[in-house]
């Protein structure tokens, strides 16, 4: 049987997810190494690994450019979008609000994020459109900027393929747009608190709209020859079976991250666990992937695929 999944992005997936845990984990707990590696505070600020979730986002989306421009309608496109990234946003939205109602009532914490649980702010961010600025920064879980932007992105790639297919103008032309104007954003100040134009959303435009293009590029200069694959030893195809698996959670175990954290806050201030430590970390860190994992697999793929049947029933 042929596999659907590539082995390569997933590993990618894996890795960087683990870097971004563990630099929230530092940025929030305060935890610095004077020998390793400082995942924040250090040399390197692992924040930007979210630019390549983006160009990684964006590359991947290159197939769908020719499924807009034949007959793909804008419902069919961003409703599966939708359907994925929406049930995940909405739960992991309530997780933190009940984490952080815990800790902030139970064990008087604070966090360097708002710590008042705000129902509008909730329901704005469980719909995506936290880091839209089309209303005050209302966004609760800040993690979950990346996908608010993303949904946006989504948007203006179905827009801008559609422009190209009335126009003739090449689509790898039209998708440029985006991408410059997340240039020109970032690099002034004048556009910071325009709707659509804030200098976070200028960073999923620079990153989601350069990997469309690269992926348009590669794509297009080189042609991928269907060649039957020798089956591989079962070691190494069980291996490659559970980093597919896990790479293919790690949204949700990325969206997740908050909520588990508070956990742990809320643990150390009954317990005395001590979380300015690398232990402490990594049983963070693997805590996170096994809850988000369990979730995706036992509720959230379940969910996804419901709502794929019930709305985009096959003909």
């Amino acid at each position: 049987m042929k596999d659907s999944r590539k082995v390569l992005p997933d590993i990618l997936r894996v890795v960087l997810t683990a870097f971004i845990l563990f630099h929230h984990y530092q940025q929030l707990t305060g935890t610095f190494f004077y020998r390793g590696i400082n995942f924040y505070g250090g040399k390197f600020y692992f924040g930007y690994i979210v630019e390549f979730f983006f160009l990684m986002s964006g590359f991947f989306m290159v197939p769908y450019v020719t499924k807009i421009q034949e007959k793909m309608s804008f419902p069919t496109f961003f409703g599966k979008r939708l359907i994925r990234l929406l049930p995940s946003l909405i739960v992991t939205t309530v997780l933190y609000d009940v984490a952080l109602f815990f800790y902030v009532r139970l064990c008087n914490g604070t966090l360097r994020y708002p710590t008042n649980i705000n129902v509008f702010g909730s329901i704005v961010t469980a719909l995506g459109l936290g880091s839209w600025c089309i209303t005050k920064d209302f966004e609760i879980n800040p993690i979950c900027w990346y996908v608010s932007v993303l949904l946006l992105c989504y948007i203006l790639m179905y827009i801008f393929v559609f422009l190209s297919k009335i126009t003739k103008i090449p689509a790898g032309i039209m998708l440029a747009i985006p991408m410059i104007t997340g240039v020109v954003i970032a690099n002034s100040n004048t556009f910071s608190i325009i709707p659509f134009l804030s200098t976070r959303i200028s960073r999923g435009y620079i990153h989601f709209f350069g990997g469309l293009l690269l992926g348009i590029i590669y794509y297009g200069l080189i042609k991928t020859k269907t060649t039957e694959k020798k089956e591989a030893p079962k070691f190494i195809a069980l291996v490659k079976n559970v980093i597919n698996k896990v790479g293919e959670a790690t949204l949700d175990i990325y969206l997740i991250q908050l909520p588990m954290l508070l956990l742990f806050f809320i643990i150390s201030h009954y317990s005395g666990l001590n979380l300015v430590s690398g232990k402490t970390m990594l049983l963070y860190a693997f805590s996170t992937f096994v809850i988000g994992g369990l979730y995706y697999f036992l509720i959230g793929k379940r969910i996804h695929i419901l709502l794929s049947k019930t709305f985009f029933k096959k003909k």
